[in-house]
């Protein structure tokens, strides 16, 4: 049943419209095409459908331009949008970035095989994964339902592009890709970022 409200809606609008920001209604566009500076996968799961068979959900980032790239990566638990992970991940040019979500003991966590930066790291060991954080939802961020780690066992995924990495990260990363070679950030040399300028797809 819509409980929409469209009155609403076009009161809002109309206030928006006499502030003369309307024009920032169409900074957000739909890429047909899949590229873009924000990418949101909008489901991953690692519950049970048969008692003993999880599931776990895979995921890559695709850098397609010439640009090395630095990103955030979100993870949100399903049921209040609550963050239980997040870190930058550094993208050599042409870059491909991937990553499982797979269960643990208490709830879920990631790993990765591939080579491209992280900070902080990210696992590459199935049995020791980077386990999600229930922070953002116990304490004084309580938001009044299960405290558990079992909530992070469904969610969704933001990644943002934060800009395309210059001065001495750009020329290693050109050298890089995740199957070959670590990308920019690994070492002790801090990536310069200038605003973004190309797409990244998911």
């Amino acid at each position: 049943m819509n409980t929409f409200n469209k009155k609403s809606l076009y009161v809002a609008m109309a206030g928006l419209s006499a502030l003369g920001v309307t024009g920032a209604a169409q900074a957000v566009s739909l890429n047909a095409d899949g590229l873009g500076q924000a990418l949101v996968y909008p489901y991953y799961t690692v519950r049970e459908q048969i008692v003993g068979a999880p599931f776990n959900s895979l995921m890559s980032v695709v850098n397609s331009t010439a640009s090395a790239k630095a990103v955030k990566v979100r993870f949100l638990e399903g049921k209040n949008s609550r963050e239980v992970l997040d870190f930058n991940l550094f993208l050599s040019p042409k870059d491909v970035w991937t990553v499982a979500i797979i269960p643990t003991a208490g709830g879920a966590g990631i790993f990765t095989a591939d080579k491209s930066c992280t900070k902080p790291t990210v696992s590459s060991s199935s049995t020791a994964p980077t386990e999600f954080v229930n922070f953002g939802y116990t304490g004084s961020n309580a938001d009044l339902a299960d405290t558990s780690l079992d909530r992070t066992r469904e969610g969704y995924v933001e990644i943002i592009e934060m800009g395309n990495l210059t001065g001495t990260t750009a020329p290693a990363s050109s050298a890089s890709s995740s199957r070959r070679s670590p990308s920019p950030g690994r070492g002790s040399t801090t990536p310069g970022l200038r605003p973004p300028t190309t797409r990244t797809t998911g």
